[in-house]
């Protein structure tokens, strides 16, 4: 297994084209054949209980339907603070002019060129911002909307700018008499308690605000005696999406939570936000490792491709990233290993490397999941995976432990105790079953 091991970083490393990598390992032996081989390999899709949506990357809002995904509606609940200085207002300025909610727009899912139909409520309890909120939480917000405004997008990035003047009043009477301690910050809160951006479904399209860029805030603005307009700012605080999906009428139609599915076509389908994602089952490479035909073998290189993804339109693409989770029969995300525990995503080669020369301890060195890269000229993924599916011929990992993953949008967490952060967007895909494969150079004893 040693000799292996060697023959193989040995390959690794050269520079030589992998469809020749070992050739030069042993001079003219007619022993040894390097070979290639496609692996088609089996998928289901599963639905995800719920994703952790409180602050993650964009605020959402939105509602978008069509015959392959069914219908997605997509709510955001924000939490507003109170000035961090109590402003000094004149006591002689007796109104303010106006206020306005402002968001840097930095996703946009759907079609192009159609009006925009946004409403704003005021929430009826607070967002707590010591609570994790799911795509299955909702708050309580008043029926009765504060405004409602139509617009339309003419960039993807950026300023939109709602009037919320109807709420001009009683803002600017809670800000003359504001006090900035924690006394006043809760008084503030608990009158104005937070938001919630509704769009109307006739908008067909979903919209993500940038929170934390300089320009999304809530300004009240009023004018002085000398014609001075002073800006009072507001700061957006902690934010939640849900997100609920509706697959009534398509091919995911009776779709349990946590439960394997086939759709009758075999496609499989992804969407980030609702939880959507396919799950890849290894036996065909087990199969192939056990065959007559195989032996024993050195991977020279191995990638696992995703070709041929469909359902894009415009605006609508698949998610800049993916990464591999660990699961079994009931769909959660377990770590694997007994002793030793390997994280809880596939992880790239070097993290392999340095855990085989620490004894196979994975947390002597920085973890790193693989990371697939959207390809947009290709329109596929295809990630190098080819020291994982080594420890599997050599018998270093354990079958039993890693034979099953869900491909999920990249979290941008590496603790597997947060592999629910993929409510970022609802970026998706759908793909043929023989299109997700793995690609392997090898070199094999005749």
């Amino acid at each position: 297994m040693i000799l292996i091991g060697l023959i193989f970083f040995s390959a690794l490393f050269s520079c030589e084209d992998p469809s020749s990598l070992g050739i030069d390992l042993i001079d003219d032996n007619d022993d040894i054949d390097v070979l290639y081989s496609e692996i088609p390999l089996q998928l289901k899709v599963v639905q995800l209980d719920s994703i952790n949506t409180t602050n993650r990357g964009i605020m959402m809002t939105g509602e978008y339907a069509d015959l392959d995904f069914g219908n997605l509606k997509v709510q955001s609940y924000l939490r507003v603070l109170p000035p961090s200085a109590a402003p000094q207002i004149p006591e002689t300025v007796l109104t303010a002019d106006s206020v306005t909610m402002d968001f840097r727009l930095n996703y946009f899912f759907g079609p192009e060129q159609v009006i925009h139909e946004l409403a704003i409520h005021q929430l009826n309890e607070q967002v707590d911002p010591e609570r994790i909120y799911y795509s299955s939480d909702s708050t309580p917000f008043d029926p009765t909307s504060v405004i409602d405004s139509s617009f339309m997008i003419s960039e993807k990035d950026t300023l939109i700018s709602l009037d919320l003047s109807p709420l001009k009043d009683d803002l600017f009477a809670a800000l003359k008499t504001y006090v900035d301690d924690s006394a006043g910050t809760a008084a503030f809160l608990e009158q104005f308690k937070g938001f919630t951006l509704i769009t109307n479904p006739g908008s067909s399209a979903v919209l993500g605000f940038n929170n934390a860029h300089t320009e999304s805030t809530m300004n009240l603005y009023y004018t002085t005696n000398d014609s001075v307009v002073n800006t009072v700012s507001f700061r957006y605080s902690s934010y939640y999406n849900q997100i609920i999906a509706d697959y009534t009428g398509t091919e995911l139609d009776g779709i349990q939570t946590l439960t394997d599915f086939e759709p009758a076509s075999g496609n499989v389908y992804l969407q980030a936000g609702a939880g959507l994602v396919p799950k890849i089952d290894f036996q065909p490479y087990y199969d192939f490792i056990d065959s007559d035909t195989a032996g024993t073998i050195v991977i020279n290189k191995a990638e696992l491709v995703f070709d041929n993804l469909q359902a894009l339109d415009g605006a609508i693409a698949p998610p800049l990233q993916m990464s591999f989770y660990y699961t079994d029969d009931t769909n959660e995300i377990i770590m694997v290993g007994d002793e030793i525990q390997f994280p809880g995503t596939i992880q790239i080669d070097q993290v392999y490397i340095s855990a085989t020369r620490n004894n196979l301890d994975p947390f002597t060195t920085s973890l790193r999941s693989v990371r697939a890269e959207f390809d947009t000229t290709r329109v596929s993924y295809s990630p190098e995976i080819t020291l994982f599916l080594q420890f599997i011929a050599d018998g270093a990992l354990k079958r039993e432990d890693i034979d099953k993953v869900l491909a999920m949008p990249y979290s941008f967490v590496e603790a597997p105790t947060s592999v629910r952060d993929v409510g970022r967007n609802v970026d998706r895909f759908i793909i043929e079953p023989n299109d997700v494969r793995l690609e392997i150079f090898y070199t094999k004893l005749k």
